[in-house]
Parts: structure tokens; C-alpha cells; sequence
């Protein structure tokens, strides 16, 4: 597809095939993303099979991860790319996500299970809105880097798989991540601090 976009006949078919050629561009970008979340959010049972993933570059190097129980669209992909804040909300209805922000190198540009100390962990359950909770978590109390690697760098490959669990409240919280993404090759407004 990409070949078509550059030919002299893309150049002169306009507007719509330039519109094409860009779906198709955020189509590829968006299928790079292969995410699972699974596990329990306040007795609530989840299992999340679509993804996307922010960037905050220098100096901080960290990475927001957005799993989603429904397909993202693409321009959604576009939007969480640039504020690293997905919409709770689709069509109006609550969603069933989780949103996972951690620093892959604790700040540097080689991922390194041992270097992810903290993640800020927010989730939100469609059927239950009392299921939703957010919070600073540290490792290795709530949870486990079980593997991690890439280079967290704009374009970067990253892969691996957290777990871990909490109560709150009296309510049980468990949840078993895994992603192979390619980050975004441009910077998120947002993240949080490495290092």
C-alpha cells in the first residue's frame, strides 16, 4: 500500500486517496500493537484484547499503555498517541479498560525488568462502576515485571509481561499483562516522571 501512496497516480488522485493512503498508514501503525489483560477488578472478571500505546520521550522515557475490551479506532490511536489520556466513554456507554503507565528503563533507553520500581494503574469496568480504581503502585509488593525488553526510543520495540494484584476496600484487584508494541514516533503531552 505504501508503494501506491508514493505513485504519480496517488500524487494526482487527491484528496480521497490521500485520505486512503493515511488510514492506511494509521491502520499499519495500529496493528502493530498485540496486548492481553486479564485477571479481576473488585470481583468483576476482565479480559481486554485491544491496545495502544503512548510515549513521553526525553527525559523521561515513559510509556502508557491503553487496553481495551473493544477495538480502538483508529483516530482514538491517533489522540492517545498525542495526550497518552484515553476517554473512559464510548458511544456514550463506560468502557472496560485498564490504563498502565511505567517507565520500561527507569528512565533509560534499554528496557530492564529490574528498572520499572512503580506504575501508575488505572481501571475502569463497563458493567460495574464501582469496580474503577486508580493508584501509584511499587514493585515487588504489587506487582511483578515477570519480563521486559526493547529499546524505549520514538519507533522502538517493546515487549513484556506484568502481574500483580491488590485489595482495596475489602475488593480484589488481580491482573496479568502482556504487550509487544511499537512506540509511537511522536511524543505524548503527558506520562509520568523516570528516575
Amino acid at each position: 500500500m505504501a508503494l501506491l501512496c508514493r505513485s504519480p497516480a496517488a500524487k494526482r488522485g487527491g484528496l480521497l486517496l490521500a485520505t486512503l493512503c493515511l488510514s492506511t498508514f494509521a491502520a499499519t501503525a495500529y496493528a502493530q500493537a498485540k496486548c492481553t489483560a486479564s485477571g479481576v477488578m473488585a470481583g468483576e472478571k476482565f479480559s481486554l484484547s485491544h491496545c495502544a500505546v503512548a510515549f513521553l520521550v526525553e527525559p523521561y522515557r515513559s510509556v502508557t499503555l491503553w487496553f481495551n475490551e473493544s477495538p480502538i479506532a483508529p483516530q482514538e490511536v491517533e489522540a492517545f498517541h498525542a495526550s497518552a489520556y484515553p476517554s473512559s466513554l464510548k458511544d456514550g456507554k463506560p468502557r472496560t479498560m485498564v490504563v498502565a503507565a511505567f517507565c520500561p528503563g527507569g528512565g533509560q533507553a534499554k528496557a530492564s525488568a529490574g528498572a520499572v520500581k512503580s506504575m501508575d494503574l488505572g481501571f475502569t469496568h463497563g458493567k460495574s462502576a464501582m469496580a474503577g480504581a486508580q493508584w501509584l503502585i511499587e514493585a515487588p509488593k504489587d506487582f511483578k515485571v515477570e519480563r521486559i525488553s526493547g529499546d524505549v526510543r520514538p519507533g522502538g520495540k517493546l515487549s513484556g509481561r506484568i502481574t500483580g494484584g491488590r485489595s482495596s476496600d475489602g475488593r480484589t484487584y488481580a491482573w496479568d499483562f502482556t504487550f509487544d508494541v511499537t512506540l509511537p514516533a511522536n511524543e505524548a503531552a503527558s506520562g509520568i516522571g523516570c528516575g
